[in-house]
């Protein structure tokens, strides 16, 4: 009897545990958390609504429309060519900024090249408010900053833009005379998309019992690597004497990846001095050995140039070709925007993905240089009568974009659709956790942001008697520039 009684008592105490283990309050705690996550999100900004009457408050953004092809803006409202994942990310974003501060976001989309600069000068000329915020490319907010038609959002109150949601590295380099005009962060995608890598054949590579992973893991992804790599694998594949992109080569780069390339090693076309103005960098010993290797590796035979004048006069679309060399093993390397990454998937081969080389072996990271040609960014123009009002929005925006539309691009588009293994997708954290941005290629002073390139391709190292010719140039556009600002 007791042994009976005992094992009924054994029973029970196990039946209480399985309840216990299924009970609803470890539910009830799991969904604590969400609440506090959820309840963590603008919990640094003010509460406030700014619904009209019942209604919610209208909120314009001008966006870069459809002209630009590739560099267009997704992210603002749910466009149509995105893939679903990305659209009902934007909702979902959007979702949470209108019901939390009561407006309704809209966006005005520029429909040609000079659209986003003349629309702000127009409505800053006539006085109007049309835009609560902008998002140009980087180069053109660089243009309109110098003429005054910005906030200094480093100058108001309210947000401190300080979030993670922001561009730090960004705003400590886009910053003149401690004052900031322009940001980039989670809520622009196009300043991912305008990051510079490579791509490469896998299947090729493994072929020449090539590792590249392996290279960037072990510190040993260089310039010279690079080099030594193409030129056993560079060929006249049909034998007519002529190189072009229907040959075999170890890497193809197009004109503007010197640039990418020196900011690669480590270098800087500018940086800033104490008070926090722009200098010239590009003259100095390391600076010198850097471009002397960058030129003997765009001059040697092993490299093909995508954009040059014999593949542009046989090749309806340079880019669209050099692609399709990489798909088809006719290329090892490609230089590329992340962008990019996109097209060649198209093409349903088996690639990689791989960072910038460094210069040597003793530089300690890699970095990307972020094209700010066709980078967006955010700011808010004078012609707004509620700054803050526009500050908080823009700044929840970014904050809610992190964990749904960058996810969705970042984590689901690319590393999940697009990448095609634990590799890649740890390639791309390098890539993008080493992003630079350059101030000498957003302001395009003198010739500073395309005179590497012009005499990488041109055979003649002539560099410093180059930099000579046009150092006056160039310190007197700084000069200009930070009187624009002042």
């Amino acid at each position: 009897m007791k042994k009976t009684l005992c094992i009924l008592m054994a029973l029970m105490l196990v039946c209480i545990s399985l309840v216990a283990c299924n009970d609803p309050v470890s539910d009830n705690s799991e969904a604590s958390e969400v609440s506090d996550a959820e309840e963590e999100l603008f919990s640094h900004l003010p509460n406030v609504n700014y619904a009209e009457g019942g209604k919610p408050s209208e909120f314009v953004i001008l966006t870069i429309g459809d002209w630009s092809g590739a560099y267009k803006s997704v992210e603002i409202l749910p466009h149509e060519l995105s893939p679903e994942l990305l659209q009902e990310a934007v909702i979902e974003r959007n979702a949470r900024v209108e019901e939390r501060f009561g407006v309704k976001i809209t966006e005005i989309r520029t429909t040609d090249v000079s659209g986003m600069v003349n629309d702000i000068r127009s409505n800053a000329a006539t006085g109007g408010d049309m835009y609560d915020v902008v998002m140009p490319y980087m180069t053109d907010a660089a243009t309109l900053a110098v003429e005054g038609l910005f906030y200094d959002l480093n100058a108001q109150e309210g947000v401190a833009f300080d979030g993670a949601w922001w561009d730090q590295s960004a705003k400590e380099t886009l910053s003149i005379d401690d004052k900031l005009f322009f940001i980039t962060g989670d809520l622009c995608l196009l300043a991912y998309d305008c990051t510079h890598c490579l791509v490469f054949n896998r299947d090729l590579a493994t072929e020449n019992d090539i590792d590249p992973y392996k290279l960037v893991y072990d510190g040993e992804w260089t310039l010279d690597k690079m080099l030594e790599i193409s030129k056993g694998i560079t060929r006249d594949d049909n034998n007519d004497g002529t190189m072009d992109l229907d040959d075999v080569w170890g890497c193809l780069i197009n004109s503007n990846f010197t640039t990418s390339m020196f900011l690669a090693s480590g270098e800087r076309l500018t940086t800033k001095d104490s008070n926090d103005l722009p200098v010239i960098s590009v003259m100095g010993e390391r600076q010198i050995d850097v471009f002397d290797k960058i030129f003997n590796l765009c001059s040697n035979s092993a490299v093909g140039h995508i954009d040059s004048a014999a593949n542009v006069a046989k090749f309806s679309s340079v880019w669209i070709a050099a692609s399709e060399a990489v798909a088809s093993k006719r290329a090892l390397f490609r230089a590329v925007a992340v962008v990019d990454i996109f097209e060649v998937a198209d093409f349903e081969c088996n690639f990689g993905v791989l960072p910038i080389p460094k210069f040597d072996a003793e530089q300690e990271n890699y970095y990307s240089n972020v094209s700010a040609i066709a980078a967006t960014c955010v700011a808010i123009p004078k012609t707004n009568k509620d700054y803050e009002r526009a500050a908080i929005v823009m700044d929840a925006m970014a904050q809610a974009s992190t964990d749904t539309v960058k996810t969705s691009y970042y984590d689901n588009l690319l590393k999940l659709r697009k990448l095609q293994g634990e590799d890649d997708e740890k390639m791309l954290d390098i890539i993008f956790d080493g992003r630079v941005y350059d101030y000498g290629i957003l302001f395009q002073w003198g010739t500073i942001n395309t005179f590497m390139n012009d005499i990488a391709f041109s055979g003649t190292n002539n560099f410093q008697s180059k930099y000579d010719s046009i150092e006056g140039s160039i310190e007197t556009a700084i000069e200009k520039t930070i009187e624009g600002m002042e």
